[in-house]
């Protein structure tokens, strides 16, 4: 019996090394997997935001070379009004074919808006920054907004007369859905701008909070613009300071650091071209690793069980031997 016991102890001993020992490899080896997929993921959702930015550019500037906007932006005031019909019922075909458009904007030389199916007639949109890139010969397409009780982008063109002179500017606010649309994906993926806020998220509760604290002097140029809508009057800020500098270094990055619940948590970042943003690809270490250990938990399990198993059969086949000892 005590040579039984002796060989129960050992038994558990090693099969507790075992799994000490396959229990690290197993956690390094789903770390190790995990942070190469967020850094795909990352690249991947980078790679779709830029595809999704840059045809929206193209589609407005296409739009900006038609000859019936060109022609009415680009005349005077007294001419303009025989061109008005046309150039009205051009914007209106085009928010009224792409279902994510909300609205198509005419704006003079000036940043005065001179045309628009919506209610901006007149405004002033010299300080927006849609409309000053456009006006400079850029395309532009602008961080998300809540403007209207809505999350938008505006994307902008500059509308050139004959001579090749900027005149004007066609603005078309997009539904900023369309984006978040095209990363339908089943996992966790944020977008920043170059500050660190937060311009795309799974939840609309962290929608234009940056990730760290902002300056007051990085702040106040934003706001100023209204670069996330004449409704956010000022940035909130959660505590990540370890992200938030990795967004500010730029390029593909990969790091580990802790939410507000203390959870750990890995993420890769990758910048996209198109607009100084990126996008952060983010998972739990516990999400992570659960599969790993319900795969352990059921190979321990299984392993405790066959010990059991053996070590009954064990000393069943002594207590069998034992009884044909004294027979004999």
């Amino acid at each position: 019996m005590k040579r039984f016991l002796l060989f129960g102890i050992v038994a558990l001993l090693l099969f507790a090394a075992m799994f000490f020992v396959a229990g690290i490899l197993a956690r390094d080896r789903a770390l190790a997997d995990a942070d190469r997929e967020l850094a795909a993921r990352a690249q991947f959702a980078a790679q779709t935001l830029d595809r999704v930015l840059q045809q929206r550019m193209i589609q407005t500037f296409t739009f900006a070379a038609l000859p019936s906007l060109r022609g009415f932006v680009a005349s005077d005031e007294t001419s303009r009004d025989a061109r008005a019909a046309i150039a009205r019922a051009e914007l209106a075909a085009i928010v009224n074919a792409d279902p994510n458009l909300r609205a198509a904007t005419l704006v003079d030389a000036q940043g005065i808006v001179i045309m628009t199916t919506d209610d901006a007639m007149r405004a002033n949109w010299r300080t927006r920054v849609f409309v000053r890139e456009a006006l400079r010969g850029h395309l532009h397409a602008s961080a998300p907004a809540r403007e209207a009780n809505a999350v938008v982008q505006l994307y902008s063109a500059p509308i050139l007369n004959n001579a090749g002179d900027i005149a004007g500017v066609l603005a078309l606010r997009v539904d900023a859905q369309e984006m978040w649309r095209a990363l339908a994906m089943p996992y966790t993926v944020t977008l920043v701008d170059e500050i660190g806020v937060r311009l795309l998220d799974r939840s609309y509760t962290q929608l234009f909070v940056a990730l760290a604290p902002v300056p007051a002097d990085l702040a106040a140029q934003p706001l100023a613009e209204k670069r996330y809508g004449a409704e956010i009057t000022e940035i909130r800020a959660t505590d990540l300071g370890d992200l938030a500098k990795a967004v500010q270094r730029g390029g593909a990055a990969q790091l580990v650091y802790r939410d507000a619940n203390g959870r750990a948590i890995h993420a890769a970042t990758q910048r996209i071209t198109t607009n100084p943003w990126t996008v952060i690809a983010s998972a739990s270490e516990d999400d992570i690793l659960l599969p790993a250990r319900q795969s352990l938990y059921t190979q321990i399990g299984l392993a405790i069980a066959s010990a059991f198993i053996t070590l009954a059969l064990v000393y069943a086949a002594q207590f069998v031997l034992a009884s044909v000892g004294k027979k004999r």
